[in-house]
């Protein structure tokens, strides 16, 4: 760690010794690219990000502010900042978080981080030939809450996917941070998925259930 690093109160000094172990085993150089805005979260968020990468050297940070870069925009932008990508060696990795990965959704975070490191848990055949299925291009957007446990667990299946199928690409958005996003989709509980502008299911999945749901849209 280095000391004059910035330090994020979202990192314990007990969480940062088990982060800095768990990204001891990253393969792969892995990149946050983060676009900021100008407001007291992308601050926060710049905090957390320069704090997370000061913990592994296989860690690095990229970062501009909102519309210095059109082309991380396009990939992952949504229009919502703080927005924070996930790149690799191959390039971006499909998986971005809009808004600042607290509570549950640090779980999320870090499991993205260790898939582009190559060093997450091997999925089985045949939920790798399930994945393989999806065809159609498609941007799954998940309106979580940083308590919720079953928000996390929805984004990282829908991250895993699409780390895994490059027709997919998953974004975290914190929903308490989007009001209008609430009151476009009448959220009134999460996990939401939304893709394409239309809600495809409300409540907790498995990564199964979710593979499933993604191979019944329109295409595949």
């Amino acid at each position: 760690m280095d000391e004059n690093a910035a330090r994020s109160s979202l990192i314990s000094a007990d969480l940062e010794s088990r982060l800095a172990e768990l990204f001891g085993a990253l393969k792969k150089d892995v990149t946050l690219c983060c676009l900021f805005g100008n407001d007291e979260k992308s601050e926060e968020m710049r905090v957390f990000a320069e704090h997370l990468v000061s913990l592994s050297p296989k860690l690095k940070l990229n970062s501009a502010a909102a519309g210095e870069k059109p082309e991380w925009e396009q990939l992952f932008g949504l229009g919502l900042f703080p927005a924070t990508g996930i790149w690799n060696e191959n390039g971006f990795c499909r998986a971005s978080f809009h808004g600042v990965p607290g509570g549950h959704e640090l779980s999320s975070f870090v499991t993205a981080i260790l898939a582009a490191g190559d060093s997450a848990e091997p999925l089985d055949k045949a939920t790798l030939k399930d994945i393989a299925k999806i065809k159609r291009p498609i941007s799954v957007e998940i309106c979580v809450s940083l308590g919720c446990q079953h928000c996390a667990k929805l984004v990282m299946a829908a991250q895993r996917i699409a780390y895994e199928n490059p027709a997919v690409s998953a974004h975290m958005i914190d929903a308490n941070l989007y009001p209008e996003l609430v009151s476009k989709y009448q959220i009134q509980r999460v996990p939401v998925v939304v893709s394409n502008g239309s809600v495809l299911s409300v409540g907790g999945m498995t990564l199964f259930e979710l593979s499933a749901l993604l191979r019944k849209q329109p295409g595949n």
